[in-house]
């Protein structure tokens, strides 16, 4: 039998021995998680395969640009040394298209009343309207009466006033005005209230003529650009970065229909929760394809001389300024001197 000091004893032994291993236990635990997840990191499971759910997809159209007669050289400069490793499948986003219909110049009709807007309109083309307000000076709006698009314009050649006023927004406020503005008129969709916003100060030079002012104060006009937030980590950039399908323009006086004198409105709707997922060609192919003119030059910037030095390449999505149903991914090129080329970055054998 044991007596109360070798019972003692081996009491302190099991517990010294349970706490010993208790302790190794842990450790083994936090070790295999440990492992786990440095594995995981190293050797990530696969993503799964695209769901290409809404078939081959069409070309994208690119706005047709006039052959400037410049024979384009580029040269490839990244920081990395090289050509990015970026990711081999993406999201691409059905767009609703609006057709014709009985009620399309209704909808224009009341739109205008909205915006200020009563009289009988002229009908331009086959979906485009215009009204006018009958003042002097006069302001006129266009809307597409399919999409409901728009462009407003003042004529603001003709108001000495508006030209020579500076006291001109400054960018967070022309911003904040933009956007009170579509918020009126029920506009002011998510993804432009959370966007971000970039700005042009220009200067009154002829009618129909604004050049580019070095700053705001020798501005005589301030151009809002309004962009859409990003969608699945990736920018939405429209045919020309510089310049966004959603821009106010704004002068320095404060009176009603005279501070806003222009505003070009091309929206189209994204259904973000209707997508499928596409392969992408890599990005050794979409350098190709920009090297051998098969990409669209979103803006050539001051390179007249053709030589193009290529200093990151990244994708985005294209917000196209005309009906298009998908919102399609795209390999951007961004060069020295404000140089911007795109190129469709869905597999080819994905596109017809």
């Amino acid at each position: 039998m044991f007596n109360l000091t070798q019972t003692a004893y081996w009491t302190r032994r099991l517990l010294k021995i349970g706490a010993f291993l208790l302790i190794a236990i842990i450790f083994l635990r936090f070790s295999l998680r440990l492992f786990s997840s440095v594995w995981q990191k190293l050797n990530p499971p696969p993503p799964p395969p695209p769901t290409v759910s809404f078939g081959k997809l069409p070309v994208i159209k690119f706005p047709e640009k006039s052959d400037s007669g410049i024979k384009l050289n580029y040269r490839l400069e990244t920081i990395q040394g090289g050509l990015p490793k970026l990711t081999e499948i993406a999201k691409v986003f059905f767009i609703p298209k609006e057709g014709p219909n009985l009620l399309a110049l209704q909808r224009a009709t009341q739109e205008a009343k909205r915006l200020g807007f009563s009289s009988e309109p002229q009908q331009i083309n086959e979906t485009i309207y215009r009204w006018n307000n009958g003042a002097t000076p006069l302001t006129t709006l266009d809307i597409n009466i399919n999409t409901g698009n728009f462009h407003l314009l003042y004529a603001y050649e003709n108001d000495a006033e508006v030209i020579n006023s500076q006291d001109l927004p400054a960018n967070q406020q022309a911003a904040q005005e933009a956007k009170n503005f579509l918020d009126a008129q029920g506009l002011l969709t998510a993804d432009l209230a959370t966007g971000s916003a970039e700005f042009v100060y220009l200067k009154y030079s002829s009618p129909n003529n604004l050049s580019l002012a070095t700053s705001l104060s020798e501005a005589d006009f301030v151009r809002a650009n309004l962009f859409r937030a990003d969608l699945d980590g990736l920018k939405i950039l429209p045919p020309n970065p510089k310049n966004s399908l959603i821009s106010f323009l704004f002068s320095g006086v404060r009176t009603l229909g005279r501070r806003i004198v222009e505003i070009n409105y091309n929206y189209y709707p994204i259904e973000r929760e209707t997508f499928a997922t596409y392969p992408l060609k890599n990005a050794q192919t979409a350098w190709q394809e920009m090297q051998g003119g098969k990409g669209y030059i979103a803006n050539l910037g001051q390179n007249e001389n053709g030589n193009i030095v290529i200093r990151n390449v990244s994708l985005a999505y294209y917000d196209a300024d005309q009906p298009q149903n998908f919102l399609q991914p795209i390999y951007v090129f961004e060069g020295d001197n404000n140089f911007i080329g795109f190129v469709p970055a869905v597999a080819n054998q994905w596109t017809e």
